[in-house]
């Protein structure tokens, strides 16, 4: 009978863990199907997609389909190794006029234990622009952005989504009447019309 210990993970599931945080820890991506093979001293590719499989299945671990390098442990998975959670930039945003995201790899985060309770709710962006400095966001900080909000409240700072990119502004609603508000006076505000969407809410920023 395999050994297992009290996550009733095998020797074998582990050790694939550790390498998956440690790819994602020391070289900033998490590993491919090839460098986990090797690292885990096996001739099967099947093997080592068999082993995801379960972790998978156990919610150790989530993965991208289609991506080369689409591992991510879930906070189930930091719990069982006792490490602290690490959050991947998905891209860079304007803080300013709408701006197409720009798509950011190689590059994660620790995040607090606070944070790491809302893991698998959050994700982290990189501001481009200067139009929400009076809110103490500037130009090059990541910000932690909560999705699956149902509900936005008046003054939050939100992630905004139009035909034309996306941008960090505050939520304004007066009597019904939506708009999205800058913290720079040299920035105008934006109205909100049927093609605009509220991707999230800004709930902290990680110091760099």
């Amino acid at each position: 009978m395999t050994a297992r210990d009290q996550q009733g993970l095998t020797q074998r599931q582990k050790q694939t863990l550790v390498f998956i945080y440690n790819s994602i820890k020391y070289s900033g991506y998490p590993p491919t199907l090839s460098e986990l093979k090797e690292s885990l001293n096996v001739v099967s590719n099947q093997a080592v997609l068999d082993l995801l499989k379960i972790l998978e299945e156990k919610k150790y671990i989530r993965k991208e389909e289609g991506a080369a390098r689409g591992l991510q442990l879930t906070q189930k998975g930091y719990d069982a190794l006792n490490v602290s959670t690490y959050a991947p930039m998905i891209g860079v945003t304007a803080a300013g006029p709408f701006m197409d995201t720009l798509e950011q790899h190689g590059e994660w985060k620790e995040i607090s234990a606070d944070l790491a309770r809302l893991s698998d709710k959050i994700a982290l962006f990189k501001v481009k622009g200067e139009s929400m400095i009076g809110a103490g966001l500037m130009d090059g900080d990541i910000v932690v952005v909560k999705h699956e909000v149902t509900e936005f409240k008046n003054g939050d700072i939100v992630l905004a989504r139009s035909d034309e990119g996306t941008t960090i502004k505050r939520f304004v609603n007066v009597n019904g009447k939506i708009h999205l508000a800058p913290e720079n006076p040299k920035h105008n505000r934006i109205s909100f019309t049927p093609d605009l969407r509220l991707i999230g809410k800004v709930i902290s920023k990680i110091e760099v």
